[in-house]
């Protein structure tokens, strides 16, 4: 123990809202006891066993190391299925101020929700127990759809298998949801997924039921048991199911399980999922036949085992944080994807961008990868290719369209540039951005003198990554030589020069490059969703210990 028994009797005797400690037991891997809370607002006191393990103070594996339970109070919220609270604490390692401050943390839990009787207002996910089906686990990703379902509506769910992965000491199977059909209308429900994850190609197959009302117990723990789903699962669909389990018996040596999606709403009208694994071989349900000769079916006493389901859809998905809207549903374009262009591709897809185009005629090769975002298995690839890859195994929300040219490099050529010059600017302006990462000149020249509406924004870094510069159209040309040749110190001597005869390139590792974009983008969002986009230089101390943002 990390504390003495006489630490812990003389903390909880500090205590003014506990009284009546009993069933007190003290040993070196745990200490367990009874205690009553009673203060004003309540009509009675109530009863805990408390337990905390040795490692307390501190947390283990992220979770508290003492725990409160009470089996009476499960109806309430943030109880678990043992009756045990659920509550995360600041940390603190002084064991009194600690304990303090759990047990004044449960007195909050009791004053918000049955003094007070609060609820909340967001929508918890029920109680689920996850098993693994024969020793592996499954998973299930589904986004909202348009259309809506009826109560006691079934049919089958299509699957795009995603990779499988080791899962805690155990392995687990992970699935998307792509689309819902009907059985009785065969009308398909698609889910919001990109084109790249609605591909039908090895697509496999499950069942839906919804049932509209949450199949839970105390409206927080899902149900445990298929007797508990009498009376919300029709005899239409138990016939249903009869005859997929015994068209699958007939495939030989099939091990996998069926996947059974049980639909309901929730208490803020959105539809949730959760999978039942049922084994073929072992029925969920039996048939009586009736004296009129028909097949009456019900569900037997058995436990169910449920597999692990999400709600993917694009506000759950970057909930945690999505740069500003006007950036993530602008359509945009990006020139050149190397250490930097990758860098901001990848950030803009990492942040909710929906809709980018990337443009590079350059390969790939093993030694870009130290500095940009690429992978070394790929090995010698389009630099565009491997990124798009990339791109869609981070967001399925993304579309990505690839070039491998500019239409803007034929403006080079007099005698072709009065004829496209038109063509070119109906092209970019289709776009909302034009992000430059190309470093070069020429086309930054181009660029600036074109009559498009698309907001060019053009990022440079100097040599050793000293300085960022951004450029922002109208002038981004004149904004950006200007600081290159006049304010900033940029060594064009000292640069990497490599085997065999082409340009040198600056020196820079994907730290430098990295921590210079990241900050520019950061800074491009903010102005954005001020609505005041403008040209800006990010310069170093001299001592590497800040950044400092200048605008012009």
């Amino acid at each position: 123990m990390r504390f003495s028994k006489e630490e812990l009797l003389d903390t909880i005797g500090s205590i003014s809202y506990v009284s009546n400690l009993r069933d007190f037991n003290f040993d070196n891997n745990l200490v367990s006891f009874n205690i009553a809370f009673d203060f004003e607002g309540l009509n009675e006191e109530i009863n805990f066993e408390v337990t905390i393990n040795s490692r307390y103070p501190f947390k283990f594996s992220g979770s508290e190391t003492i725990s409160f339970n009470n089996l009476d109070l499960i109806e309430y919220s943030h109880v678990m299925s043992d009756g045990s609270v659920c509550f995360h604490n600041k940390h603190c390692i002084d064991f009194r101020q600690k304990l303090i401050q759990d047990f004044d943390a449960i007195k909050s839990w009791i004053t918000k929700y049955i003094v007070k009787e609060e609820k909340d207002s967001h929508y918890e996910h029920l109680i689920v127990n996850n098993d693994a089906f024969e020793g592996s686990h499954y998973s299930y990703q589904f986004t909202d759809v348009k259309e809506s379902f009826k109560k006691g509506e079934f049919g089958t769910v299509s699957l795009k298998p995603l990779i499988s992965s080791p899962y805690y000491q155990s392995h687990i199977s992970n699935y998307l949801v792509q689309s819902f059909t009907d059985s009785s209308s065969f009308a398909i429900k698609n889910c919001g997924w990109n084109s790249y994850y609605m591909d039908s190609s090895q697509s496999e197959q499950g069942l839906y039921i919804f049932i509209k009302d949450s199949p839970a117990i105390s409206e927080r723990f899902s149900f445990n048991n298929w007797k508990s789903f009498e009376g919300l699962i029709s005899q239409d669909f138990l016939q249903y199911l009869s005859r997929y389990v015994i068209s699958l018996r007939s495939i030989h040596n099939l091990k996998l399980p069926i996947p059974l999606f049980v639909g309901f709403n929730t208490k803020d009208s959105n539809i949730h999922w959760q999978v039942a694994l049922i084994n073929i071989d072992d029925s969920i349900f039996e048939g009586i036949i009736d004296i009129n000769g028909k097949v009456i079916y019900s569900l037997k006493d058995k436990d169910i085992n449920w597999a692990l389901t999400n709600n993917s859809s694009y506000s759950y998905f970057f909930g945690r944080g999505a740069f500003d809207r006007t950036l993530t549903t602008s359509k945009i374009l990006i020139i050149g994807v190397g250490a930097v262009g990758s860098n901001v591709a990848k950030t803009l897809v990492r942040c909710g961008c929906k809709n980018i185009s990337i443009i590079d005629y350059d390969i790939k090769k093993p030694e870009n990868i130290c500095r940009s975002e690429y992978e070394f298995n790929y090995g010698f690839i389009n630099k565009v290719d491997e990124l798009s890859i990339l791109l869609y195994s981070i967001s399925p929300f993304v579309k990505i369209s690839t070039g491998k040219s500019l239409i803007t490099e034929q403006l080079k050529s007099e005698s072709y540039g009065n004829i496209l010059k038109d063509v070119i600017e109906e092209e970019l302006s289709n776009y909302d951005y034009v992000f430059d990462c190309s470093t070069d000149d020429d086309l930054m020249y181009i660029l600036d003198n074109l009559n498009i509406t698309a907001t060019i924004i053009n990022l440079s870094i100097t040599n050793h990554a000293e300085s960022l510069v951004c450029g922002v159209s109208p002038n981004t040309y004149k904004f950006v030589r200007h600081q290159f040749k006049n304010i900033l110190e940029n060594d064009v001597e000292d640069l990497y020069n490599p085997i065999g005869c082409w340009s040198p390139t600056f020196r820079a590792s994907y730290n430098d490059i990295s921590t210079l974009t990241q900050f520019a983008l950061k800074h491009i969002n903010i102005m954005i969703s001020n609505r005041q986009l403008n040209s800006f230089v990010i310069n170093h101390d001299n001592n590497y210990e800040s950044l400092k943002v200048s605008k012009f």
